[in-house]
């Protein structure tokens, strides 16, 4: 059952709207959340060319860059703090220091689940851009990730994407471990272009649930589609509000939950993503 949850902080659209998200999820399991905001040291301070008797300057530079960072996640995690305070959610605020995708991943050891936006802006000090974090912690993380576009969807409905994979089913069965499952309208999606293989994979996925004594309704799609577009046409019919998927696995059939396919799903996705690797 879902008891705690880790939101990374950043100062985004996509980091307000993955509080917001948390937060909905912390009144309904009564789940503690923890903002958790990072000061990017490792990258405000790593070395760089310098003119002669540039070093005074940059040593200058990046203390004050330290120092206006620190304020900026103070700024930050007291919002989340009166956010959550705000919506009767019981909250703590961690403000870190050092290298965004390891200070999240050693806070993912001890939590049920991490929420950051689609997109992340941990390096906010030196860049205006998207930074890699995202794609980094969903890798390694040893919890799920979920992974919150900068509108939440009005959507009540979950798609599960499963194509029997190991990825795919530690999806599924985290998924459901930690009650994410119980009241909502479950759709389960078996793409593939043999109908024996998704009819397969239709019938454990459904084994799954009725084994937890719960309904979901499962789907074959035999299709030769690219599977991104499929389940971005499914997620608008189902008016979806969440998709859980495997990442950045390799199914036995045209990588399936492959590399591209993850990497398409966090760039195009209208839904927040459940992944886990």
């Amino acid at each position: 059952m879902l008891r705690n949850m880790v939101v990374g902080v950043d100062g985004s659209a996509y980091s307000t709207t993955a509080l917001e998200l948390a937060i909905r999820w912390a009144q309904r399991w009564e789940a503690e959340l923890v903002g958790l905001g990072i000061v990017d040291a490792p990258t405000i301070c790593k070395a760089q060319p310098v003119s002669l008797g540039g070093s005074a300057y940059k040593v200058r530079r990046d203390a004050t860059l330290l120092v206006d960072a620190s304020h900026t996640v103070t700024q930050l995690l007291k919002h989340t703090t009166l956010r959550c305070a705000a919506a009767g959610v019981t909250s703590q605020a961690r403000q870190v220091v050092g290298a965004p995708t390891t200070c999240l991943l050693l806070e993912a050891h001890q939590s049920d689940l991490l929420v950051l936006g689609q997109q992340t802006f941990f390096h906010f000090a030196t860049q205006d851009t998207p930074d890699d974090t995202l794609a980094a912690v969903v890798k390694r993380s040893p919890c799920p990730v979920v992974a919150v576009p900068a509108t939440l969807p009005e959507g009540r409905a979950v798609v599960v994407a499963y194509d029997g994979s190991v990825h795919a089913t530690r999806a599924l069965h985290l998924f459901q471990a930690l009650g994410l499952a119980r009241a909502v309208d479950v759709h389960v999606v078996c793409i593939a272009p043999q109908p024996q293989r998704a009819a397969g994979w239709a019938a454990r996925a459904l084994a799954f649930f009725q084994g937890h004594l719960m309904q979901a309704h499962v789907q074959t799609l035999v299709t030769a589609a690219a599977p991104a577009q499929v389940l971005l046409e499914q997620v608008h019919t189902l008016d979806a509000g969440l998709l859980v998927m495997g990442a950045y696995g390799r199914s036995r059939l045209r990588e399936f939950f492959g590399t591209s396919l993850t990497r398409t799903m966090l760039e195009a996705s209208p839904v927040p993503l459940f992944l886990y690797h």
